[in-house]
């Protein structure tokens, strides 16, 4: 666990050096190449989301997929995690940095995204999600499953992170925006990232697999 959360907030950590990126991607079946940001070509890490989601028969129902923003609490934590220690690391409670500090960003939430305060959209000074399904049966945050690949000369560095998560929920529930936390406690966490996607609904016995990935050179 140790190592994954090292590597987790040193990529994220080259996340601030390389600078906001950007791909919109909307509708069902969505794809755009277009890059928005200017600086893409010299960044050291892309940050990547993937959101896939099947029927109860494994229908694939919805595909969506977008460059992450990584908000202002997030790339400050991650400095203290790399450059600081003993308490000025950080500790749960500050504004800074909250959530289990050991465990890394590898705890994956989703929400509805139907939230009246300036959440429709990501923003760097955003802490939470906009309506995360915490409460919801089968759509309550979880840690993702990691997928690590070392750099070689003939493939770049990279963490995947992904889960799954299975509506049996009687409502439907059209999700929107998902996040990454270094903690499953709702209240106690701190995020690291968050994009907001093409609603995709959800009724029971649905799923949503949820991938965030990091690639570290180019």
């Amino acid at each position: 666990m140790t190592n994954q959360s090292t590597l987790i907030a040193l990529v994220a950590g080259l996340a601030v050096t390389a600078g906001a990126l950007g791909l919109s991607l909307s509708g069902v079946f969505d794809e755009d190449t277009a890059v928005k940001s200017s600086n893409v070509a010299n960044a050291l890490m892309m940050g990547h989301l993937t959101v896939e989601a099947h029927d109860e028969a494994g229908n694939l129902i919805a595909y969506r997929q977008s460059d992450n923003e990584v908000v202002n609490s997030g790339e400050q934590c991650i400095l203290k995690m790399l450059f600081a220690s003993g308490a000025d690391r950080g500790v749960a409670g500050t504004t800074v940095c909250t959530g289990a500090l050991t465990t890394g960003w590898g705890v994956i939430g989703i929400g509805t995204n139907n939230d009246s305060g300036g959440y429709d959209s990501v923003a760097e000074t955003q802490v939470r999600l906009g309506n995360e399904t915490s409460t919801v049966t089968g759509l309550d945050r979880g840690t993702g499953s990691p997928t690590w690949t070392n750099g070689t000369a003939s493939a770049t560095t990279k963490i995947v992170l992904a889960k799954t998560f299975t509506m049996t929920s009687g409502n439907t529930h059209n999700i929107g925006e998902s996040g990454l936390f270094n903690s499953t406690t709702v209240a106690a966490s701190g995020m690291l990232a968050r994009q907001t996607f093409t609603d995709v609904a959800l009724t029971s016995g649905d799923s949503i697999t949820i991938t965030w990935t990091f690639t570290v050179g180019n």
